[in-house]
């Protein structure tokens, strides 16, 4: 999903990626009409096309601020000195100002939403059904409304943009990192979201030994600690999650074949499930013996990205697109300090089914009511989601960071490749600008690289396709209409921070049965605060969802 690769890797996290199990949006109620902008000949305004729709040039640029609901991110190079940006000012008029919130708690969010004060441009995470917040209250504008008056050469993938279908029958955003069946090949695997990995270099120290089973791992994490020690003069750290303890811990419950869907159709909260629970047991073990570090569970994004940088980590339950970066600084540094992704299994051994990147999007992009400048945002994301614009974020410029080769891919420079090894490159032209990002126009553009990095980071993933399946029925499409929405969703926000409240309690317990009973607890304080009633909405929209994409089985281990 993020220099170019690797801001177009950190774009696949789709997941949903996936991001990592998500169930996500949207309306059922009118899922069967098509009120996406009429394609026609022309298509001028989608990434399959060539033209370059919506812009203006030498216009006075305007200060447009843009919200993007993640405490993480950040524009790809230096906003008003790199060449993307100083195109957007002349192109579009527009002087951007990326606002991120300190925390990732919602709160900030929230705050301009009681306020009624929404930014120009407003992006939250589209699976998590965020974007409910500005549209019920009428803070946001139509999409549909937006293109046909500013950009009515701009036609959208149907698929996607009928799948954010409010009952209205309007759509309010534009996704990023979203997978049109018009662009995916028939029996195309496409990569997991999630990838674990380990120092391959340090793997080999130890002899290489079988680390499928949880018992194998964590002997060799022990190995690592024990006998390896350190690297660089800095203790190792043998296992290290994410910032979100909870994303770890749903990753790892796909990798340990954990369903969301039981045999009977019904939608299954994995955090329920027996293999989920197993795969905490891993954790508990793994930190109860030295393997995860305290400080884990307070740390910010930032810390995790230095310690993989300054090659500390062993071993990750994370996904190797959200680190590209830091592996790179790393390798560039040593060029032995290799990461490799590698598969555990659950106690039982198994088949691990993992979520790949195909999906209705990541990210959702949408235009406020009050802003001044709705023509001229609408141009800049018309143009994002053409050719030309897929082509410039990801890319750059032609005959300067890229060429084109006999086959039509795309080449980097060689002064492109000399910036990108002295870090200057995101300075001086800000490629990878990445919120419009359609990841499936440009995948297969990229010339085989001429840089072992490159190979290295690019190629990491492809050991786990034979473990990638559709995860797309877990994307539940809820009807924001259903009168029940409010409170179910007020509970859901509920039920969330409390599962992050309890998770690193039951994975630092003393003793497995200490553990037991304070995942049971969690349990029971989940049924108090209204767990039985959310799962029950839960599970209709499953199987509307299920019905709309014309599945018979969501998760693919039932299909067997």
């Amino acid at each position: 999903m993020r220099t170019k690769k690797q801001w177009l890797s950190l774009l696949m996290i789709t997941a949903l990626l996936v991001l990592s199990a998500c169930s996500g949006n949207n309306t059922g109620s009118n899922a069967g009409t098509n009120n996406a902008p009429d394609k026609s000949e022309t298509d001028t305004g989608t990434a399959n096309s060539g033209n370059t729709p919506g812009e203006t040039g030498n216009l006075d640029p305007v200060k447009v601020d843009w919200y993007i609901n993640l405490s993480w991110w950040k524009y790809s190079g230096e906003w008003g000195k790199d060449k993307f940006s100083q195109y957007v000012k002349e192109k579009f008029g527009l002087d951007l100002n990326f606002i991120t919130p300190a925390t990732d708690d919602g709160q900030k969010l929230s705050a301009m939403v009681a306020a009624n004060e929404i930014p120009d441009i407003v992006t939250v995470e589209g699976w998590k059904n965020d974007q409910r917040f500005l549209i019920k209250p009428g803070l946001v504008q139509p999409m549909n409304d937006l293109i046909a008056k500013y950009t009515p050469e701009f036609k959208p993938y149907e698929d996607i943009f009928n799948w954010y279908k409010e009952p209205d029958g309007k759509t309010y955003g534009l996704p990023n990192y979203a997978y049109s069946k018009e662009l995916i090949k028939e029996g195309e695997k496409l990569e997991p979201n999630t990838s674990f990995t380990l120092r391959k270099d340090i793997y080999d120290q130890i002899g290489r030994p079988d680390i499928s089973t949880p018992e194998q791992f964590i002997a060799a994490l022990e190995k690592v600690k024990n006998e390896v020690k350190s690297y660089d003069g800095k203790p190792l750290i043998p296992l290290q999650l994410y910032d979100g303890i909870d994303s770890s811990a749903n990753w790892l419950s796909q990798y340990f074949s954990t369903p969301f869907e039981d045999k009977d159709g019904n939608w299954v909260d994995v955090r329920m499930h027996e293999k989920y629970y197993q795969g905490l047991k891993l954790l508990n073990e793994a930190y109860n013996k030295g393997l995860i570090s305290k400080e884990n569970f307070s740390e910010t994004r930032d810390q995790i990205n230095e310690k993989v940088a300054s090659g500390r980590v062993f071993s990750m339950f994370t996904a190797s697109q959200d680190f590209g970066n830091q592996m790179r600084t790393l390798y560039k540094a040593d060029p032995k300090a290799l990461y490799e992704t590698f598969v555990i299994k659950n106690y039982d051994g198994d088949k691990p089914y993992l979520q790949d990147l195909r999906g209705f999007g990541w990210l959702y992009t949408m235009v406020s009511k009050d802003t001044k400048y709705p023509d001229r945002i609408m141009k800049f994301l018309a143009f994002l989601n053409s050719k030309e614009g897929q082509y410039m974020t990801a890319f750059g410029w032609e005959g300067e960071t890229y060429t084109k080769n006999a086959s039509g891919q795309f080449e980097w420079t060689e002064a492109y490749d000399a910036a990108n090894k002295d870090g200057s490159a995101a300075a001086k032209w800000g490629i990878g600008f990445n919120l419009q990002q359609d990841w499936l126009t440009v995948k297969d553009l990229y010339a085989p690289s001429k840089n072992p990095e490159d190979v290295y980071i690019n190629d990491m993933k492809k050991p786990l396709l034979e473990h990638s399946y559709d995860f797309n029925a877990n994307n539940n499409r809820i009807d924001p209409a259903d009168p029940r929405w409010n409170q179910m969703n007020q509970i859901k926000t509920q039920l969330e921070l409390e599962w992050k409240k309890q998770l690193p309690q039951i994975i630092m317990a003393k003793t497995e049965s200490d553990m037991k009973a304070k995942y049971d607890r969690a349990v029971a304080q989940m049924k108090k605060i209204g767990w039985d009633k959310w799962y029950a909405f839960q599970n209709e929209g499953f199987k509307k969802t299920k019905e709309i994409l014309g599945y018979q089985v969501g998760w693919p281990g039932n299909a067997k």
